[in-house]
Parts: C-alpha cells; structure tokens; sequence
C-alpha cells in the first residue's frame, strides 16, 4: 500500500478543495496503475495509462531518453524475465496544475530478473496530462538514491551488484534499429553492383523498418538507394 503526503489546498472553497482533492486521488490511481502493471507484467494496463507521447529516463541502462516505442519495448522485454516483485511507495506529493499534473515520490522496489535478485530506492517525477479518457502519464524520470541513502529512508541494506542485471540479452530497440540500418545501406550497396531485384529489395524493406521505427532520414535514405538500385539496371543499356 502507497504513502504519501498531499499536497495542502489552502485558501480555497470547500468545492474547489474536494475538486483538487478528486484531481490528485485520480492522478495517485493513475500512478499506481502503471506500478501495477510492471507488478503484473501486463502490458494492456501499462499502455492504457501512458499517453501516446509518452518518454523516459529510467533508473536501469539504457540511462538515456527513451521515446515511446523504445522505452515500451525494452520494459516489456523485461517482463519476460522479471519476477517476485514488489514495490512501496513514500512521499507521495501531487501538485495539478489545470490539465498538467506532476507527481513526486519516491520508490523502493525488489524482484528478481533473469534469476538474480535486485533492490532499489529511486526518486520518481511523473507528469501526466488529463484527457477525455483519464489522467495519462506523458512523462516518467527514475533516478536511483544512493545505497547509503536508500538505507537511510528505511531500506533494508540493497544487495545490488556493482552493475544491474540487464533486463534482457537481446539488444536495445535503438541498437537493433541501427544494424538494420547498416544492412539496409550494405544490401543497397550490392544491388548497385549485382542482383538488384533481391539486394534492392531487401534495402528498401530494411529501409522501411528504420524509417518507421526512427521517424527521420535515416530509413529514407535507405530506401530511396534500394529503390535507385533496382531501377538503374534497367535504365541503363544493354
């Protein structure tokens, strides 16, 4: 069960306070749905709290900005690994602030990934947006305490590794994106020389992977070198 402290509604009408006080009760709910679906590996309930321009900085490597789809895929793979956990809430503070909402706490969770046990103490800033459907968290930023302060907010001693556990072995939503890139570029290179309806082909799908995941120039340029690829044989004479 959470605790947290609220905050103070001072010099308003009784309406306006029990208003704010629904506000900060909806964005705690909305909080701890999302913490709930980590509990529960369910990867319905946390897409249903997180708007669709939702970003990170998690506590766990990558320590990077994570945008939607890279933060999403790297959490629920390690869902698939991830078990026995647990978390306790302290110092639980909303400030609303019309539409915006931005809630402070900070965390101490366990479980165990990939057969190795783990403990943290984090401080967590979260912002969410209201919206037709509810309260909608645009914004999650995890920054881990110090073991000695973890300690002293009344955790048991954390018995983490000098490094964490990697959630996954598979590599990150970026770092694939990347290679698929650099095939794109090599098959695109090939087809230029030989066989351009299969290593054309391959660049220009290849292309249209990093162009979607990406959301940039990269897979663009991609694809346009596997399209130029196929078609130049046939432009040139034979």
């Amino acid at each position: 069960m959470s605790k947290y402290s609220r905050t103070k509604l001072s010099g308003l009408t009784e309406n306006q306070a029990k208003a704010g006080s629904s506000a900060e009760d909806e964005v705690e709910k909305t909080v701890v749905r999302r913490l709930d679906g980590i509990k529960n590996r369910d990867e319905g309930a946390v897409r249903a709290v997180l708007d669709e321009r939702y970003s990170k900085f998690d506590d766990w490597p990558p320590f990077r900005r994570q945008e939607t789809a890279e933060a999403l895929e790297n959490e629920f793979a390690a869902f698939k690994v991830l078990s026995n956990y647990s978390y306790e809430l302290k110092n639980f503070e909303v400030n609303v602030l019309g539409d915006i909402a931005v809630a402070t706490f900070s965390i101490h969770y366990q479980g165990v990934i990939r057969n190795r046990p783990f403990e943290v103490n984090s401080r967590v800033t979260s912002v969410l947006m209201k919206q037709d459907s509810g309260w909608k968290v645009v914004h999650e930023h995890f920054s881990r305490f110090p073991e000695e302060t973890g300690q002293q907010l009344g955790a048991s001693p954390s018995p983490q590794p000098t490094q964490s556990p990697s959630p996954t072995s598979h590599p990150s939503g970026a770092d694939r994106t990347r290679t698929y890139a650099i095939l794109g570029f090599v098959s695109a290179a090939i087809g230029l020389l030989i066989l351009p309806e299969i290593f054309g082909s391959v660049a220009i799908v290849l292309g249209a992977y990093v162009w979607r995941r990406k959301q940039g120039n990269l897979g663009l340029i991609v694809l346009i070198i596997g399209i130029i690829g196929i078609v130049i044989p046939y432009l040139l004479p034979s």
